[in-house]
């Protein structure tokens, strides 16, 4: 398959000529990459970066379902549902020329799990696993702690480097100690300017027909568009909502739409008595503090028009949320529709629960992480203050925020999470778990929550080896958590990608812009 493909896409280049496929491709990203150590950060603008260079045992194709990636195989022993065999591709290569084997994976896992300097972003991936034993150079016995159905969604996770580098700290990832098995290697990287690569023309995969690959950040969204325009950029990515119907209109631009697992949702601290932004007139904290009330929370739902913000605010680019995933995918309830818009149901659960009248909240939010997601803030403060509650907008660059939820220092809060390994199991467990459990769930469960039941029902979920009834056990642990409103779900967001004449881009559930989904068009 990799020949044949490979073939049709040299064919398409031949066909082109000195058209688009000749050239690099440029790609106008709204969030730049912080790091090129592949395990410390698993925030989607890292990922889909490192996604060029380096590669996963198990991967998702555009529609976000498993795919083969270094592993040709996985497999559960069906006399342990703790072990798993995973057997690897044999026609792959470091792009420093290395032979990609199990040492190689049984590294990277193990560097995952606990990264030099103690910092990483996939170590709750990876709770689950008890060992990584190589036995032969193509086949790994990974065995868990206990039966766990969800492991091949987590596989996707983990990028794999050589067993050499494992040891090596970021600064030298940062400097250029990069070697990965991707479809493009590292040529350069000149922080806030662009991530230069190149086609690796040994790749295991189809031929690329981009010879070199341009990744330039450009975070504010108006240049991202004027670069388009220019013919300075051939692909950008969030494309602000406000330009979507003037590109549109264009026949030399390429717009597609597509919906992502990207939920955007409010945090509430529904766990502290006293909490630290809902105050009274004079600003000291309220006690008991409201949002303990679970009918102050479902007022704070109910006045939210989800439609207006998919519509309005965000031009067509979102779809009202219920839940943490979208409808069809794996763990979704069918008991969970969108909270209806109902300011007068809410007001009156306001009343009911004694809100006092001089309750204050802050409603923190990101100004550059997410499409929109300083207008969506402002919309929701609006919309809760025509119920009566004090809202105070507060937007503040994601670094500086996500710093603050970890400390505590917040009681209300936007929020976005992107499920990238394609059942709820993920966002359960990251957004909802209760923290400090040996599982290390909950790691940005920024406010606390925690429900035995929840627990419970969610620790059954990832003991179930049953694909079907894995995903019937977690719309359960999902119909717990979720009318608590520990978190509030908004909108799926809808990712927007723009291409100039010559170039075409497929769509991806997961947003990612990848120049492996770029093609060149005629």
């Amino acid at each position: 398959m990799a020949d044949a493909a490979r073939a049709g896409l040299l064919l398409l280049g031949l066909l082109l000529g000195t058209g688009a496929a000749a050239e690099p491709l440029r790609i106008g990203v709204a969030v730049e990459t912080r790091t090129l150590d592949p395990h410390q950060s698993a925030t989607a603008p890292n990922v889909q970066a490192l996604r060029h260079i380096y590669e996963t045992l198990v991967t998702h194709d555009a529609q976000h379902r498993l795919v083969p990636g270094l592993a040709a195989s996985w497999t559960m022993d069906p006399a342990d549902a703790t072990r798993w065999v995973v057997r690897l591709r044999a026609d792959v290569r470091f792009h420093d020329g290395q032979p990609f084997g199990a040492a190689d994976v049984a590294a990277s896992l193990a560097r995952a799990m606990d990264p030099p300097g103690g910092v990483g972003g996939y170590a709750s991936y990876y709770r689950q696993l008890r060992s990584v034993t190589v036995l032969d150079a193509a086949t790994l016995d990974l065995r868990t702690a206990a039966p766990h159905a969800g492991l091949p969604f987590d596989l996707t996770a983990a990028m794999i480097i050589p067993r050499g580098a494992a040891g090596l700290g970021t600064e030298a990832f940062n400097a250029g100690a990069v070697t990965g098995t991707g479809p493009y290697r590292l040529v350069g990287w000149t922080r806030g300017t662009a991530l230069s690569l190149a086609r690796n023309e040994g790749w295991w995969g189809p031929a690329q027909p981009w010879s070199r690959v341009e990744i330039l950040p450009r975070p504010n969204e108006g240049s991202r568009v004027a670069g388009l325009l220019a013919g300075e950029l051939d692909l950008i990515e969030q494309v602000p909502t406000s330009a979507l119907g003037v590109l549109a209109r264009r026949d030399d631009i390429g717009l597609l739409l597509a919906t992502t697992t990207r939920i955007i949702f409010l945090n509430l601290d529904l766990t502290r008595d006293a909490s630290p932004f809902v105050t009274d007139a004079a600003g000291r904290p309220l006690q008991p503090n409201p949002l303990r009330d679970a009918r102050v929370r479902r007022a704070i739902s109910l006045a939210i028009d989800r439609a207006a913000l998919a519509e309005q605010v965000m031009g067509g680019a979102a779809e009202p949320a219920g839940q943490v995933v979208p409808p069809g995918w794996p763990g979704a309830s069918a008991a969970l529709p969108p909270d209806r818009f109902d300011p007068a149901e809410a007001r009156r659960l306001l009343r009911e629960a004694g809100m006092p009248a001089e309750a204050r909240l802050v409603l923190h939010g990101p100004n550059d992480r997410y499409l929109n997601d300083e207008k969506v803030l402002v919309a929701v403060a609006t919309m809760l203050r025509r119920i009566g509650l004090s809202v105070e907008p507060a937007a503040l660059p994601n670094s500086v925020l996500r710093a603050r939820m970890i400390r505590g220092e917040a009681s209300f809060a936007l929020n976005g999470w992107s499920t990238e390994t394609g059942d709820a199991a993920l966002a359960l467990r990251a957004l909802l778990g209760a923290r400090g459990r040996p599982s290390g769930w909950g790691q940005l469960n920024f406010l606390g929550y925690a429900n035995e039941a929840f627990e419970a029902a969610l620790d059954a979920a990832m003991t179930e080896t049953d694909a079907a009834r894995r995903a019937a056990a977690l719309a359960r642990a999902t119909d717990i958590a979720l009318p608590d409103r520990a978190l509030v779900p908004l909108y799926f967001q809808r990712a927007a990608w723009a291409t100039r004449r010559g170039f075409g881009y497929r769509g991806r559930a997961d947003e990612y812009t990848l120049a492996i989904s770029a093609y060149p068009a005629r």
